[in-house]
C-alpha cells in the first residue's frame, strides 16, 4: 500500500458515487415511468410503456455489479424454490394423472443432464389448466399445463418447451430478476419474503431479451438430448396462432406493476412473450450456430411416445428418427 493522505483519489469518489447514485437515479425515473404508465391512454401509453422497459435495462446494468456479490448460493436457491413452489401449488392445482406426471419426469430429467448447472436439481409439475402455458421459478421447478401437453405434437416440441423453461433457470434468470427487484425495493432478504416475491415475478414473467435467449438455448438444449429441435420452429409457429399478427405491448419492468392473480396472469402468457417472427429467428440463429447437433446427425421426433406417454428412453422406435442436410426451408 502506498502512502498518502488517506483521502480517496477523485475519481475513485466519483466511481463510487456513481455506483450509489445512479441505480437509485433510474429506480426513481423506472417508478415515475411506471406510474405515467398506469394512468395514461393510447399512444402515449405505448410511448410510456417503452420508457419504462429502457429504463429497467439501465437499471439492471447499473445494478448488476452488486447483483455479482450478492448472488444467491445454490442450496439457497434450491430451497427458495421450494417455497415459492408452495405459492404457485396454492395459486393453481396440480393435475391428476400419474401417466402424463411421469411421462413429463423422465423427459426432464433428459434434458437437465445437459445444463451448465448440474448442482441444480430440476422438477416438472402438470398443472390443472386448459391454457396452453409454461413457465418455471428458480431452483429448478418448472411447470406445464395441460393444455400445452395437449398442444404440442411430439416429444421434440415437448423437449423444446421444457428445455426452454429450463434455459431460464441455467441462465439464471429468474434469480438475476429476483435480486435486482430486491435491491430496488429494498425487500428483506429472508427467504419467505423472497418467495413471495419469486412468486410475483413469475406472474409478470421475463423480459423480452431473457425469453429470446431461452428460446435459443432451449432449441439446443433439445438438439443435446438428441431430439429434432428444428420442431421448436413448427411450435411457436402454431402458438403464433393463438395470438393472432403475435403483437403484444412493449414488454414492462415488472419493479412498480399490479400483482395479478396466477390464472390471469397464465391468460396472459401470450402477450408477455415476444412476436412469434422474432422467437423464430432467435431459434434458427442458435441451431444455424451449432449445425454439429443437427446436421448430417440423426435426431428424434416422438410422435407416438407422446400419444402413449412413454419417453424415447422406454420406448425407442426407429421409424421416428430424421437426418437434417440443412436449415428447414433451405
Amino acid at each position: 500500500m502506498s502512502g498518502g493522505t488517506g483521502r480517496p483519489p477523485a475519481r475513485g469518489i466519483v466511481v463510487v458515487v456513481a455506483r450509489v447514485f445512479v441505480p437509485l437515479f433510474l429506480a426513481g425515473a423506472l417508478g415515475a415511468g411506471a406510474w405515467l404508465a398506469h394512468l395514461a391512454r393510447g399512444p402515449e401509453r405505448r410511448d410510456l410503456d417503452a420508457l419504462v422497459t429502457v429504463g429497467g435495462d439501465l437499471a439492471r446494468d447499473a445494478i448488476s455489479p452488486a447483483l455479482d456479490l450478492t448472488r444467491l448460493g445454490t442450496a439457497e436457491e434450491m430451497e427458495l424454490g421450494r417455497r415459492i413452489d408452495a405459492e404457485v401449488r396454492a395459486g393453481l392445482p396440480a393435475a391428476v394423472d400419474p401417466a402424463a406426471q411421469a411421462y413429463l419426469d423422465k423427459l426432464l430429467a433428459s434434458l437437465a443432464a445437459h445444463v451448465s448447472r448440474p448442482g441444480i436439481t430440476y422438477s416438472v409439475l402438470l398443472l390443472r389448466s386448459s391454457e396452453v402455458r409454461a413457465f418455471s421459478v428458480a431452483g429448478g421447478r418448472v411447470y406445464l399445463t395441460e393444455g400445452l401437453l395437449g398442444f404440442v405434437r411430439n416429444e421434440a416440441e415437448l423437449a423444446a418447451v421444457l428445455g426452454h423453461e429450463v434455459a431460464h433457470i441455467d441462465r439464471r434468470h429468474c434469480v438475476e430478476r429476483l435480486q435486482f427487484e430486491r435491491a430496488a425495493r429494498r425487500i428483506d432478504s429472508g427467504l419467505a419474503s423472497l418467495a413471495r416475491l419469486g412468486y410475483e415475478i413469475m406472474l409478470r414473467g421475463f423480459s423480452e431479451e431473457q425469453e429470446l435467449a431461452a428460446d435459443g438455448e432451449g432449441a439446443l438444449l433439445a438438439a443435446r438430448s438428441a431430439y429434432d429441435a428444428w420442431r421448436m420452429s413448427d411450435l411457436l409457429s402454431r402458438l403464433g396462432t393463438l395470438d393472432p399478427g403475435a403483437i403484444r405491448a412493449p414488454t414492462r419492468d415488472p419493479i412498480f406493476e399490479t400483482v395479478v392473480a396466477l390464472p390471469e396472469a397464465l391468460r396472459r402468457y401470450a402477450a408477455t412473450h415476444p412476436p412469434a417472427p422474432q422467437r423464430l429467428e432467435a431459434v434458427r440463429r442458435a441451431l444455424a450456430g451449432r449445425p454439429d447437433l443437427w446436421r448430417d446427425v440423426p435426431r428424434y421426433v416422438g410422435r407416438a411416445n407422446l400419444e402413449e406417454r412413454r419417453t424415447r428412453s422406454q420406448d425407442l422406435r426407429p421409424d421416428e428418427w430424421v437426418t437434417r442436410k440443412q436449415e428447414p426451408g433451405r
